[in-house]
């Protein structure tokens, strides 16, 4: 009895030092059942005791997340291991807010489990935090990276840069092409270690170093050697790996330098493996002073030259196999001038929809005459693009890819760049609030650009056409923007299931 007492006591005096936990605390049988909570769960989500006793708590979790959760609790309750989750719980009020679940299991002296005690911490704060680093983020990338790449006729150059699967990993590699008032196209391609923020802030400022540079120098080695002695000296904890190359004015050669950068990959036959060309040198950032050598390389009719950072030659954490991978797949593109994306087209090919673990960029040179324009402007203008709303990675890739395809059919003029904003906003709220499939097409009628945006829904239900009474809210300002520099905006119903939404752009491609 005295035990039993004892027992009785102990647990009491738990439940009281629990109720002062600022977090929800539960404690479950063992087979999952909840049999107590602390009061901060009955005060968020508004349920009595009586409807969140058990598996109650169903009812309060949103329902794209409710599966998730449903697969790896009964997963944790079979294996016995602890779960740590994130999920969103809707407050009393209809709002949800995202938690983090930490579950462990109690035993007794034989292994056997007693029951399972855990706590549910409000994130959401942090959350809305992380989502405005992310937006800064983005937007720095979009800012330092080229708009629009230069063409010869008998060069065709295209690039992609794909994020990390994991948000917080956003914003250390870069890529650059830009032609030199001597007649040589300048490269340039590297990885800051680390992420977030001050990755791409440190980004824009080696990529405006090496363009700067390259305007005066005509060495690659010797513009990496002063990018080097800059970093030293302004950001001594700061690495980065950097290629920097340039083609000759006749576009008979290729002259490079690598400061600890994967090698060049070029391809000369399309029935054999790309060869990969020397590199040396240690990264950025390492050495007081660096002396590279500096490599040159003859060009050849078709020929494919790519550059790269190692988040496509390491994404299954086997570069050795990352890079034959590569070196076929360039191969393909020898004399290949009929893929739309050639870059984006290699990263498809070697990743095969496997999320990356690290950023992803791609420059792209072929050394072929570009195929002329189809004399069909719908069969050449015409484009559309499929992503599902919670794969960030793809709408980041769909609206830097569309933009390129604006500016290339219509030129950077102040209509591409209103229209770049329209499509922004327009995915920013369609992945907000559509959750599901999106699908995306941008149609030339003969006499206009039309963007149709269709969702699974629920999406959209109106376009607002004045602006909203509190200038912070960041949703119904874009739908605003979206109106006013659209000439044409309709809202209705989608065949796919959700909204269409068909926007004219303020668009004509140039002569």
């Amino acid at each position: 009895l005295s035990a039993l007492i004892d027992k009785r006591d102990l647990v009491q005096s738990l439940e009281t030092l629990a109720e002062s936990v600022p977090a929800i605390v539960l404690r479950t049988e063992p087979s999952g059942w909840i049999n107590w909570y602390n009061h901060r769960w009955y005060s968020f989500t508004g349920q009595t005791r009586a409807e969140a006793a058990g598996w109650g708590w169903q009812t309060a979790h949103h329902p794209e997340d409710f599966l998730r959760v449903m697969e790896e609790w009964p997963r944790a309750l079979a294996t016995g291991k602890p779960i740590e989750i994130e999920f969103r719980l809707r407050r009393y009020d209809g709002v949800f807010h995202w938690h983090l679940a930490r579950v462990e299991p109690m035993r007794d002296d034989k292994g056997t489990i007693l029951s399972w005690y855990g706590t549910v911490v409000d994130i959401e704060a942090q959350k809305q935090a992380h989502e405005r680093t992310q937006r800064v983020v983005e937007t720095l990338q979009e800012a330092f990276l080229p708009r629009q790449l230069p063409q010869r006729s008998a060069l065709r150059v295209d690039a992609t840069y794909v994020s990390a699967e994991e948000d917080a990993r956003v914003g250390g590699d870069w890529y650059d092409a830009f032609e030199l008032p001597d007649g040589r196209m300048g490269l340039s391609i590297g990885d800051v270690t680390g992420h977030g923020l001050a990755a791409s802030l440190a980004v824009g400022r080696l990529r405006q170093s090496i363009y700067t540079l390259a305007r005066r120098l005509d060495d690659p080695s010797k513009i990496l050697a002063e990018v080097n002695a800059i970093l030293r000296a302004q950001e001594p904890e700061t690495f980065a790996t950097a290629l920097v190359a340039f083609i000759a004015p006749d576009g008979s050669s290729v002259s490079y330098a690598t400061a600890g950068h994967p090698p060049p990959i070029v391809a000369y036959d399309a029935e054999a493996p790309a060869e990969v060309q020397p590199c040396n040198g240690p990264p950025l950032g390492v050495m007081d002073s660096l002396a590279i050598p500096t490599h040159t390389f003859l060009t050849a009719s078709d020929m494919v030259l790519l550059l790269y950072t190692d988040g496509i030659t390491e994404y299954a954490r086997d570069a050795v196999a990352g890079e034959m991978k590569l070196r076929s797949v360039a191969s393909t593109l020898v004399g290949n001038t009929g893929i739309a994306r050639p870059a984006t087209f290699i990263y498809e090919a070697v990743l095969e929809e496997i999320p990356p673990q690290d950023d992803i960029a791609l420059l792209l040179l072929q050394f072929s005459p570009a195929k002329p324009l189809s004399r069909d402007p719908r069969k050449s203008l015409n484009k559309e693009w499929r992503f599902h709303a919670s794969d960030a990675r793809a709408a980041h890739v769909a609206r830097r890819e569309i933009a390129m395809h604006m500016f290339e059919i219509c030129g950077e003029t102040e209509d591409a760049r209103s229209s770049e904003l329209i499509i922004g906003e327009l995915l920013a709220n369609t992945v907000a609030h559509a959750p599901g499939l999106v699908h995306l097409l941008l149609e030339w009628t003969g006499e206009d650009f039309v963007l149709i945006v269709r969702d699974s829904g629920p999406g959209l239900e109106t376009v607002a056409s004045a602006l909203p009474t509190d200038l912070m809210d960041e949703g119904r300002r874009g739908l605003f923007l979206i109106h006013a520099l659209s000439l044409e905006v309709a809202l209705a119903k989608s065949p796919e299931g959700g909204a269409e939404l068909r926007v004219v752009l303020p668009l004509k491609p140039r002569d």
